[in-house]
């Protein structure tokens, strides 16, 4: 008999913040969005049909990171099942927004209401971070989180709600050999981090917005040293000519965000336009984060999209 499950989870526009802190450890603060990632999976009793052999190569071979969380999840139940799935996302990918952490979160949810098992998710954890660092979005609302080793350092009871204008770059990275490059901090950055982390909880306890896109600002800002964005300075300049809270920074990705209040008066098409003129080589689209009320919006019209 064939079981049938779904399973979803929120991308990442990038991090509020991303560092290191004094004892070596890498850490992230996500920054959740409305786009997601669906994934519909049927478990069923192993047996040999050609059609079913081939589905299942093609999903190994398309999404190879979620094929692998899903076996390996079915292995620690010493189950044998096989299992064909699909993936509905809107997450740009190889992006820098967390499209293949969603996946494999979204599949295991789905093996999971198949099975009827509650997850854990320090067991979510070290799953994910057996295949490769993750942004720790299978934690409710925003989390600090050391990603390449799959540990909670807090989880907030917020999102910021923050309207974003995405700017894309172009092309890709390659998340996995980014974050298996030696990157040498100095005493005085790790210092720095461990401050701005401690700041950031503090804003996220307290919702206080500002502050969060001001830390997020430097964050993007520090990171030039890591992983160089040619355009952030213009940027920034843009933000502060749109009357925006700040620059939000994919660190390990290709996308730039220029950080909006929760403003019914924003005028996105008047912003895009600006931005478009400003940078004609990247593609610009409107994100929104989870936290963000979009009932205030007057028109929620799909992201208009250039370059």
């Amino acid at each position: 008999m064939d079981y049938t499950g779904v399973g979803e989870c929120c991308g990442s526009f990038g991090e509020l913040l991303q560092g290191v802190l004094p004892n070596g450890h890498k850490f992230l603060v996500n920054c959740r969005i409305r786009n997601r990632s669906i994934v519909r999976l049927n478990l069923a009793e192993p047996h040999y049909a050609p059609e079913k052999e081939e589905a299942m190569v093609r999903s190994h071979q398309h999404w190879p990171k979620t094929y692998k969380g899903l076996r390996n999840f079915l292995a620690d139940l010493g189950r044998r099942d096989d299992f064909l799935f699909e993936i509905d996302s809107d997450i740009p990918v190889g992006k820098g927004l967390s499209s293949s952490t969603a996946d494999m979160v979204a599949g295991i949810r789905a093996l999971a209401s198949v099975l009827s098992i509650k997850l854990k998710n320090d067991y979510v954890s070290r799953m994910l971070s057996e295949i490769e660092p993750n942004d720790g979005l299978h934690f409710d609302n925003t989390s600090a989180y050391l990603h390449t080793e799959g540990r909670l350092i807090a989880n907030f009871s917020y999102v910021p709600p923050f309207r974003i204008l995405g700017l894309d770059a172009g092309g890709t990275f390659d998340t996995v050999v980014f974050n298996t490059r030696p990157i040498t901090f100095t005493a005085g950055q790790q210092e720095r981090y461990q401050h701005l982390l401690k700041d950031i909880s503090a804003a996220l306890e307290q919702r206080e917005l500002n502050t969060v896109a001001m830390i997020a600002t430097e964050s993007g800002r520090l990171w030039q040293t890591i992983n160089p964005k040619r355009e952030f300075e213009q940027v920034e300049d843009l933000a502060r000519s749109l009357g925006a809270l700040g620059v939000l920074n994919t660190h390990s990705g290709t996308y730039l965000g220029v950080l909006f209040a929760d403003d019914p008066s924003l005028d996105e098409a008047a912003c895009a336009a600006e931005a478009a003129a400003r940078l004609p080589h990247h593609r610009v689209g409107w994100f929104q984060t989870t936290g963000y009320d979009s009932s205030k919006l007057v028109s929620l019209d799909k992201a208009q999209t250039r370059g």
